[in-house]
């Protein structure tokens, strides 16, 4: 499911299917930081 979030937000299929689960999340944190959403580090998931 990370990997289609990637894709649906413009990361190549190719790119997206080959991140280690470290870096899908270090980007979907990426993508929904600059959509306003606030992540919690410490529980690993979005505040809002």
């Amino acid at each position: 499911m990370d990997s289609l979030y990637l894709v649906r937000n413009g990361i190549p299929f190719d790119v997206a299917f080959s991140l280690d689960q470290d870096e899908r999340t270090a980007w979907i944190v990426a993508l929904g930081t600059l959509d306003g959403r606030v992540w919690d580090w410490g529980a690993m998931r979005w505040t809002d």
